[in-house]
């Protein structure tokens, strides 16, 4: 299963998901059709990682919650 939706990840983003910091989006993970918040212990590959605006954004797109972080507020 692989979802295209989102947009790709710029640098800063990337850096910002890399260090756990706050960044106010949701991490969709295409190749696994999952949804996290930031400061998930997942780590998926960049090339995989979508931006998303909101959980209800990611969710409408097919996206369903990490079991691991709860997919975010």
């Amino acid at each position: 299963m692989r979802i295209e939706a989102g947009r790709q990840v710029s640098d800063a983003e990337w850096a910002a998901f890399q260090a756990g910091e706050p960044t106010g989006l949701v991490w969709a993970v295409t190749t696994t059709g999952i949804h996290c918040r930031d400061g998930c212990p997942g780590r998926p590959l960049r090339q995989n990682l979508r931006a998303m605006d909101s959980r209800a954004a990611a969710e409408a797109a097919g996206f369903r919650a990490c079991r691991r972080c709860g997919g975010g507020a």
